[in-house]
Order: structure tokens, then C-alpha cells, then sequence
């Protein structure tokens, strides 16, 4: 079989679906890389916003903390009574210590024990994980670029079947619609479905400006 018969039995509607086929890839392609970005933009997101909601239960309960202490404070301020025999005074005292540092010790303890239950009810650790997950599979992202190479492939071959099998004005339509299309796959111009072109982009730019920009938690 020679081109001529090769570009006729690709003809009609084989050579429609080929087109049609091949933008549908075309198009896809960075739909999936913008997908895995989307997921990795979402996983910092929440990594960012529970350590932001863990710092602020944790202020919300020191000022309650402060508050319980300012008033134990204002309840104990007196002082033993002077005309007391000195062993009374000094166990006075000695109790007023004791109850000081046990009211210290539980709020210590009562502290320790808010940390633990904001850690298990934002669990930063396996957030992370999964932002870093999410980071790591746009390095390593490789699929969207052999589905793309594959509808522009589909795209040019349907295209060039039809311009070569075409005449007059059609063809001269075609013809200038393959050689935009040749021209955007050697170039490196990736358009997605939104109809932005980035040339000369790579994954990690596009990823680093899709990345939003998030002060993280003191």
C-alpha cells in the first residue's frame, strides 16, 4: 500500500475521528497536570490551615489560663496573719506554697494535656504527608505528557489526511490549519482547556506559580 492509498483508506469519517480524538488528548493532557496541581495547591491549604486553627485554640486556652491565674492570684493575695505564733506562720506559709505550686502543676498538666488533644484533632504530621505526596507526584508527572503527545500525533495525522485529500480553497483552509498545529507542537506551546498558552514552561514553573502564596503558622 502506497501513501496515496494509505491517505484514501484514512479518508471521510476515520480521518474526523482521528481530529476529533486528537484534541480531545490534546486538551486533556494539561487538564491532568492541572488536576495534580489542584490536589497539591488543596494538601498545602489544609496543612497551613490546621496549623493556623492548632495555634489558635492553643492562644485561646493560655488566655484562659491567664485569666484562672489572675484570679487565684487576687484570692490569695493575703498574707498570714503576723500575730500568729512563728510555727503557725511558717505552716501558713508553707501551706500557701504547696497549694501555689499544685495550682502551677495542674495548669502545667492541664496545658500538656490541650497540646495532645490539639495534636490528635489536627494532625499536622500525616496533612504534611500528604502535601508533600501530592508535591512530589507533579515532579515526577509524565503521563499527561505522552497523552499529549499522542493527540497531537492523532491531531496532525487526521488533519494531514484531510488537507491531502482535499482541494481548492478547503485544502488552502487546511493546510493553514495543520501548520498552526505543527507549529504549536514544535514550539512547546501547551494549551490547556481555559485557553492559556504558556510556552517554554515547565511543570515545577507552572507549579510554582499555581502555588498560593499562604504565610505559614508562627
Amino acid at each position: 500500500m502506497d501513501g496515496k492509498e494509505l491517505f484514501a483508506s484514512l479518508d471521510g469519517s476515520r480521518a474526523h475521528i482521528l481530529v476529533i480524538v486528537g484534541l480531545a488528548l490534546t486538551l486533556l493532557a494539561p487538564l491532568i497536570f492541572n488536576f495534580r496541581v489542584a490536589s497539591a495547591t488543596s494538601a498545602r491549604a489544609e496543612h497551613n490551615q490546621a496549623g493556623s486553627m492548632k495555634e489558635l485554640d492553643l492562644e485561646d486556652f493560655k488566655r484562659t489560663q491567664e485569666e484562672a491565674r489572675k484570679k487565684y492570684e487576687e484570692t490569695h493575695r493575703t498574707s498570714p496573719d503576723s500575730s500568729l505564733p512563728p510555727e503557725q506562720m511558717f505552716e501558713a506559709m508553707n501551706k500557701a506554697r504547696q497549694e501555689r505550686e499544685k495550682f502551677d502543676s495542674d495548669q502545667r498538666q492541664e496545658f500538656t494535656k490541650k497540646q495532645e488533644e490539639l495534636d490528635k484533632k489536627y494532625d499536622t504530621t500525616a496533612l504534611k504527608r500528604a502535601m508533600l505526596e501530592a508535591e512530589t507526584a507533579i515532579a515526577g508527572a509524565r503521563f499527561h505528557m505522552v497523552v499529549g503527545w499522542l493527540g497531537e500525533l492523532l491531531l496532525l495525522i487526521g488533519l494531514l489526511v484531510m488537507t491531502v485529500q482535499s482541494e481548492g480553497v478547503r485544502q488552502k483552509v487546511l493546510l493553514a490549519i495543520l501548520l498552526v498545529v505543527m507549529f504549536s507542537a514544535l514550539s512547546g506551546v501547551n494549551l490547556d482547556f481555559l485557553a492559556q498558552g504558556r510556552m517554554g514552561s515547565s511543570p515545577a514553573e507552572i507549579q510554582r506559580e499555581s502555588r498560593p502564596i499562604v504565610r505559614p503558622p508562627n
